[in-house]
């Protein structure tokens, strides 16, 4: 026969049984928020921060020649192969060509520090060489680019390696590219001239330098990947000097790519980019 006091404390255990089970469940809860915001906030980074590229189109307001008003110029960098597939360079082509542009311009960093194997450099070739442009491409190497630089972009891209070309579009006024080699500066080839110059270079940290030596009107940098990671839009992982997309120095204006591919495998409120930009003639 049961008691009174066995009974009560059946009942206290009971409620003590719910009241930890209760407590569980809400503990599981909480954990299961936790980890799971983790989860998305990681699979976000990866998947639709790193890997959805935006196009970022600008005027550039220059006194240029009529002829080249209107001009496309589109800007890539930073391609860092093996954070991008195959697939992702196909949508890449896809996007750049869309647009029709008149001159590409790609400012080094085709891998990270890994070596590339041959089909590494197949993939590269038939991705550059499938980027059309209507006048001209022109690239700069970049701080992790080798000699593999040379053998995936030289047939389809003019490489300026510390010197100039100067471009004729339907006039004898001609824009002047000049590429900077960031790992090793030269300007023994570099002549001055009233042309309007557009300098291309990989490192934006070198603008100091290079502005002592060559009145550059416009200049397009890479390297720094606007700092994969942005919080009220101050980048986070880079230390270098210029990492914004836009400076003007002087009657310079330095415009720089947060790149396409990433060292960190996630991105945070920094899409990858292509920047297209139109050249307009100040009326």
């Amino acid at each position: 026969m049961t008691t009174r006091t066995e009974k009560n404390k059946k009942i206290q255990d009971e409620i003590i049984r719910e009241e930890a089970t209760k407590k569980f469940k809400k503990i599981s809860k909480i954990f299961f928020i936790i980890f799971g915001s983790i989860f998305l906030i990681i699979m976000y980074g990866m998947y639709i921060g790193a890997k959805v590229v935006i196009v970022k189109e600008e005027r550039i307001y220059e006194n240029i020649d009529i002829n080249y008003n209107g001009i496309k110029i589109v800007h890539i960098s930073d391609l860092l192969y093996n954070s991008l597939n195959k697939n992702d360079l196909e949508k890449i082509k896809n996007q750049i060509n869309e647009i029709n542009p008149d001159i590409i311009l790609f400012t080094g960093n085709i891998k990270k520090d890994n070596e590339l194997n041959k089909e590494d450099l197949e993939i590269l070739k038939n991705f550059f060489g499938s980027l059309n442009a209507k006048i001209n491409k022109y690239a700069v190497l970049g701080n992790y680019d080798d000699d593999s630089f040379n053998t995936v972009i030289e047939q389809d891209f003019k490489i300026l390696n510390n010197n100039n070309d100067l471009l004729y579009y339907k006039t004898s006024s001609p824009l002047e590219f000049i590429g900077f080699n960031t790992n090793d500066l030269k300007y023994d080839d570099i002549k001055e001239s009233n042309n309007e110059k557009i300098c291309l270079m990989s490192n934006p940290d070198k603008i100091d330098d290079i502005l002592e030596h060559v009145n550059c009107n416009i200049i397009f940098a890479g390297e720094t990947l606007g700092g994969e990671v942005k919080l009220f839009g101050i980048p986070i992982f880079d230390n270098h000097k210029y990492n914004k997309d836009y400076y003007q120095i002087n009657n310079t204006k330095l415009y720089i790519s947060n790149g396409l591919g990433n060292t960190i495998n996630v991105r945070y409120f920094n899409h990858p980019t292509i920047n297209l930009y139109r050249l307009t003639k100040i009326k």
